[in-house]
């Protein structure tokens, strides 16, 4: 189906489950677009009882290597991005439902400015080995518990880790990290990094933490 912004940019979505559900998933892929992996991710939360929303940020772009994902991402406008998420969110927002926002890597990124753009809809946040933009400047607006997992093999870790660790402990937010012995991109089994372990340890996690926040 297909969406509009508040611009009236039209975008793509996946949306699965109940509408009356009280848990609400909105999935943001990584930086290959919309693939199948993310939603099959949104097919495994209906079967959770929760109604679940892929965004497709690249409008039906699927980059064919790393350097022509690197220069997509780069080319996208924040602003945009955000006015898609906001749309979304606006979809799964019903009254007394909680929402969580989960990406891998780019959509790790977009989960981020989505839980501090829009504090008051985003009840949990859960990313995966994606690059940190929340700092001391805009920590103060996240008011979600945080879910981050991430790869060791990444030449950013452990300090990547430490350094969220040590931000949301000043700023007396909740956070959770696992890092598994995996490299970037472990949960996409279209990847040649892809890791079977890794991603069910990975989801595990995810679930149990869904459920104590959720």
């Amino acid at each position: 189906m297909q969406l509009s912004t508040s611009e009236n940019e039209s975008f793509d979505v996946y949306l699965v489950g109940d509408e009356n559900a009280d848990r609400g998933v909105l999935i943001l892929h990584d930086w290959w677009g919309m693939l199948d992996y993310n939603k099959d991710c949104a097919d495994h939360f209906q079967e959770l009882n929760c109604q679940a929303l892929v965004v497709d940020l690249y409008d039906g772009e699927h980059p064919e290597n790393t350097k022509e994902a690197g220069e997509y991402m780069r080319s996208l406008d924040q602003d945009m991005l955000n006015r898609k998420i906001g749309a979304a969110l606006d979809v799964l927002k019903k009254d007394g439902r909680k929402i969580a926002v989960l990406g891998w890597s780019f959509g790790g990124l977009q989960a981020q400015y989505a839980a501090i753009t829009f504090p008051d809809l985003v009840d949990v946040l859960v990313l995966y080995y994606c690059r940190i933009v929340l700092n001391k400047q805009n920590i103060d607006a996240l008011s979600a518990p945080v879910l981050a997992i991430f790869a060791e093999t990444e030449a950013t870790w452990p300090d990547k880790q430490a350094a969220l660790e040590s931000l949301m402990a000043s700023a007396d937010k909740t956070l959770e990290c696992h890092s598994y012995d995996a490299d970037h991109g472990f949960a996409n089994p279209d990847g040649i990094r892809y890791d079977d372990s890794a991603t069910d340890a990975a989801r595990r996690e995810v679930l149990n933490f869904l459920n104590r926040y959720f």
